[in-house]
């Protein structure tokens, strides 16, 4: 049938199974520098806006804005750590998706106490 492989041919076969090593050294290497210095500085900016927010404690703030640096680390690290073993796969996951939820929160407070916190309708 024309668009199937032909698995009777050992070599078709060695190149269709072949196991999927990621990316190089060097790869990740880059990469982890690229998102640790270009995401952080994301995650400054955001944090430092959200320091004027209002209707937190100093505590609470302090955490939210510690949160994303923690888990970026988290999600860098959990990189190499798959490339060594592929099930520490999860804490990408789980570093990806908590600097998510961290950064959201702040951002959205930010943006709503920015855009409508002091709003009134005014009808004359």
């Amino acid at each position: 049938m024309p668009g199937l492989a032909n698995i009777s041919d050992k070599t078709v076969m060695d190149t269709m199974t072949k196991v999927n090593e990621g990316a190089s050294i060097s790869t990740l290497t880059r990469v982890s520098h690229i998102h640790l210095f270009g995401i952080a500085f994301i995650f400054f900016m955001v944090g430092w806006i959200f320091t004027y927010a209002d209707g937190f404690s100093l505590l609470i703030k302090g955490i939210l804005i510690f949160t994303p640096f923690g888990f970026l680390i988290l999600d860098v690290v959990s990189w190499w750590l798959t490339k060594m073993n592929p099930n520490f796969a999860w804490l990408v996951i789980i570093g990806g998706f908590g600097y998510s939820l961290a950064s959201t929160v702040m951002i959205f407070t930010s943006l709503y106490q920015l855009w409508f916190k002091n709003c009134r309708l005014q009808i004359d």
